[in-house]
């Protein structure tokens, strides 16, 4: 089976995320709204023995980022896969598009016939005029968390609905799909790609809905396939099609069987005219083009870490969130702190994009950060955590001091021996989807728990929390993502570092520290007693607001 490895690419609005697999010529692959790359998987999986297969989360959907227009149109869409396109080095190659995918692909065929070998367009919706604005404004309802949490039983249910009527806002026998309801797994990942795209995900799918694609067909003059599967929503649409259709251009109508439409793919692709050139994806580096957020992956023994990187120069920070979650947590101090120096926030291992480790323990969490600087060549770093990931932080200075200059921390656990393993077993219960969407409720009230009591499981007045909660849904949603995206994998950061014995570790910093404390707070229990058995450290009232935290901690590692 072809292994999947994932990447970013730089283009004049941000950067793009992709999926990768296999070998021999190129195929690129789009999917529709609000789905992300992840789409496209198994399809890398069982094309990679023949062709190098691409997958791109369109922008504003999966990891790429939006594209700058307020409104953006299939145009801007297809000019973007244009650049996208010629930053991978690719100039010509076969090109798959499903559904709102099919328009962006048929655009781009249009417009450059010459860098399309192929043009498989998988569910074109040719509709006779564009959709109305009550029918917008119906279909494509906001994106809107709230710090309660209510918006993900709407946003559920709304997913859910996608795959029974057509709208889905439409309920009635007329609108009723007679279609498979996905499982639970297959539910929650099409739940993760919606929650990855949140307010976003109206782009794309708002200008497929307004776009007519008709007109784009009289302009092709490449091999251009129409195709869709006698299941598909859109399969009436390949009956809309002009006749005579241009040169070159032909229809497939597919069974409904997975088998069928494989073959056939598998026989269209090989009869294309394709160079003979291995794709290779482009190289990352560690120094950022510009002080904007740049993201990149990581190759690691046991697999890929999603590193975020800001700055330039400097002693570089290696900056490492709390569990579970994920590096997006540290995008406001990051922020702050790139001013004068590179920062490196990578998500930990099983958590967001990160893959996991094999033998996730306290060890093997220090060992993938060891790898993860050397790769990134930084020599010695400043190093700064918080929660759960001081954990790592200080384990990484103790067995590593030539790689660690100064620590700070923010909130260290220093949970007593025994209490570790109730803890551990409670922290992070396990989590596996179910069909009306109950696991992503309880991943919200694990978090809004947090604030509210230390550990967030304590029913008893003693873990009542004193600080001022940060139950921004903003924030929390963020979060939600990164864990929904490694369900398996969640609590391993977490369990690793409520399991060691972090107290006899901390005896062996002698670098300069800085521990952030709230003297009232039972969250902070523990770095008071941390800072008794460092050897050089000063603790420092944890200011509410990040300017000040960055201004603090931009002194000490000065």
């Amino acid at each position: 089976m072809t292994a999947i490895l994932k990447g970013f690419v730089g283009v004049p609005h941000g950067q793009v995320h992709f999926r990768y697999g296999g070998r021999g010529p190129a195929v690129v692959m789009l999917h529709d709204s609000p789905r992300s790359s992840v789409l496209h998987a198994s399809n890398i999986e069982w094309l990679g023995e023949h062709f190098t297969v691409i997958a791109l989360d369109t922008p504003g959907y999966g990891n790429s980022t939006p594209l700058p227009q307020a409104q953006p149109e299939i145009a801007d869409f297809a000019a973007a896969l244009e650049t996208t396109l010629t930053a991978l080095g690719i100039e010509r190659c076969v090109l798959y598009g499903f559904h709102t995918g099919s328009k962006i692909a048929l655009q781009f065929a249009a417009d450059h016939p010459e860098r399309a070998a192929l043009t498989i367009l998988d569910g074109l919706a040719l509709p006779p005029q564009p959709a109305s604005p009550d029918y917008l404004r119906q279909y494509l309802m906001p994106f809107e968390p709230v710090a309660d949490g209510s918006h993900l039983v709407r946003q559920w249910s709304k997913m859910l609905d996608f795959h029974r009527w057509f709208p889905w806002f439409a309920k009635s026998a007329a609108t009723r799909m007679a279609l498979d309801l996905p499982d639970d797994l297959d539910l929650h990942e099409y739940a993760t790609d919606m929650f990855m795209a949140g307010r976003h995900w109206t782009g794309a799918y708002a200008a497929a809905l307004r776009h007519l694609a008709a007109p784009n067909i009289p302009r092709l003059r490449s091999r251009t396939v129409f195709m869709s599967r006698e299941d598909d929503v859109l399969y009436g649409f390949l009956d809309a099609l002009p006749q005579p259709l241009p040169p070159y251009c032909s229809v497939e109508r597919i069974p409904p069987q997975t088998s069928a439409w494989r073959t056939r793919l598998l026989e269209l692709l090989r009869q294309a005219e394709l160079p003979r050139a291995q794709w290779q994806p482009p190289r990352a580096s560690a120094a950022p083009a510009s002080r904007d957020e740049r993201q990149t992956y990581v190759d690691l023994v046991h697999g890929q870490i999603r590193v975020r990187l800001r700055g330039i120069g400097g002693v570089p920070l290696l900056m490492l969130h709390d569990a579970p979650g994920g590096s997006c947590s540290l995008h406001p101090l990051a922020a702050a702190l790139s001013r004068d120096r590179l920062t490196i926030a990578p998500d930990l291992p099983g958590l967001g994009e990160s893959n996991p480790l094999p033998y996730p323990s306290l060890g093997s969490y220090v060992t993938a950060l060891t790898e993860l600087l050397e790769q990134l060549d930084c020599g010695s770093v400043d190093v700064y955590a918080e929660g759960l990931g001081t954990c790592f932080a200080v384990a990484l200075a103790a067995h590593h001091p030539q790689l660690v200059r100064r620590l700070a921390l923010d909130g260290v656990p220093l949970v007593r021996s025994k209490e570790r393993r109730l803890f551990a077993r409670h922290y992070c219960p396990p989590l596996v989807p179910d069909r009306h969407g109950t696991h992503l409720l309880r991943i919200w009230h694990q978090m809004r728990d947090a604030e509210a009591s230390w550990p967030w499981f304590d029913r008893s007045a003693a873990a009542a929390r004193t600080h001022e909660p940060d139950l921004d849904p903003e924030r929390m949603h963020a979060n939600l993502v990164e864990i929904m995206k490694r369900l398996p994998s969640y609590g391993d950061a977490a369990r690793a570092a409520l399991e060691a014995a972090v107290r006899d570790i901390v005896k062996g910093v002698r670098q300069p520290a800085l521990l952030f404390d709230c003297a009232d707070d039972v969250r902070y229990a523990g770095t008071r007693r941390a800072a008794r058995h460092m050897a050089d450290t000063r603790t420092q009232p944890r200011p509410a607001d990040v300017a000040t935290r960055a201004e603090i901690l931009a002194e000490f590692f000065a």
